[in-house]
This record gives C-alpha cells, sequence and structure tokens, in this order.
C-alpha cells in the first residue's frame, strides 16, 4: 500500500488486500451510522409532534371558513388562548405536543355548538383516533370526521336569527296587592 499525501493508495495491491481494506472500510462505516442512529432517536422522538387538524365549515353552506382565526388553547383555561387563523380550506394544523386536551372557541364567526358544549375539553387522543364533529344547531350537516380531524360548525354573525320582540308568555297575570302593616 502507497502512502502519498496521507491518502492510502490500493493500486498496487493484490485483490485480497483491497477486498481485506474495503470490507474493513465498510463495516467500520455501517457500525458508525449504526452509532449515530442510535445517538439520535431520542432526538427524533422528543421532536416528533402531534397534529390535529379543525376543519371550520360554514353550516348553511357547508364551505371551508377560510377567513376565520379560531381562538385555540391546549389547557383547560382558556387564558392562554392563541388565535389561529385558518387556511384556503378551513383548517387550521395544531401542534399538540403533549398536551391531552384542546378546547375551541369561534373568533368572527358564530359558533354553532349548544351552550353546554361551548367550552368543552375535547381529548386529543379520541380526535386523533376517531376525529370529532361538534354539534351543529344551525344545519343538518353533521359530516364524520377523519383520525385526526374535529370538525367544527360555523355561520357568519349577519345570519343569526334575530327576534323583534321576546316571545308571549302564556301565563295568567295575577295582580299582587300590598298586605296591611299591623
Amino acid at each position: 500500500m502507497h502512502i502519498k499525501y496521507g491518502i492510502a493508495r490500493k493500486a498496487h495491491l493484490p485483490d485480497t488486500a483491497k477486498a481485506r481494506i474495503s470490507d474493513k472500510f465498510s463495516t467500520l462505516a455501517r457500525a458508525a451510522a449504526f452509532v449515530l442512529l442510535l445517538a439520535l432517536t431520542p432526538t427524533f422522538a422528543k421532536t416528533q409532534q402531534h397534529i390535529v387538524k379543525i376543519k371550520i365549515v360554514n353550516a348553511q353552506t357547508n364551505r371551508p371558513v377560510t377567513d376565520e382565526k379560531l381562538n385555540v388553547a391546549l389547557r383547560v383555561d382558556q387564558i392562554g388562548s392563541v388565535a389561529m387563523p385558518t387556511d384556503k380550506d378551513g383548517v387550521i394544523e395544531v401542534k399538540t405536543g403533549s398536551a391531552t386536551t384542546i378546547r375551541i372557541l369561534s373568533n368572527m364567526y358564530a359558533d354553532c355548538r349548544s351552550r353546554g358544549e361551548l367550552y368543552t375539553d375535547y381529548s386529543i387522543n379520541e380526535i386523533r383516533n376517531n376525529g370529532i364533529t361538534t354539534g351543529n344547531l344551525c344545519s343538518d350537516a353533521k359530516p364524520k370526521a377523519r383520525p385526526g380531524e374535529l370538525i367544527l360548525f360555523e355561520i357568519p354573525r349577519i345570519d343569526i336569527p334575530r327576534y323583534p320582540h321576546p316571545p308571549a308568555s302564556h301565563a295568567p297575570i295575577i295582580p299582587v296587592e300590598p298586605k296591611e302593616k299591623l
């Protein structure tokens, strides 16, 4: 083996010597790659992000809501919420990290969920495994969510029904007379 400028040259070696050097280099390269893979595995495991897709649908048209900024919180209290914009498909991708629940509140549109469901903490595991479709009081639409997807129904605020007068009461009016002082 000739060494010129610190580089081993195999040109003048017999074929068996070339094969042994090649085998040793190949084994060493495989071992180094394996050690590097083992060293980086915990890093990859820690940085793996779980993503939940929140799909916002106009309950009246069944079209995506593309200009909402939904309040999203990965904690029970809504104080830590962040206004997240939808994309052109009405979807918000949320990196959930180690959170176990997610809470959402409409911002620029009227929410079609019942009052009892407005402050629901949705299970991230349930969303990942089965998907969740929220309640919809605004229409009969009820598509099935795919795993990893949370579907929310909204309508524009101008479409909220307004009632000119409070509902009439059919209860009889009973006059109340003051009692005499003794």
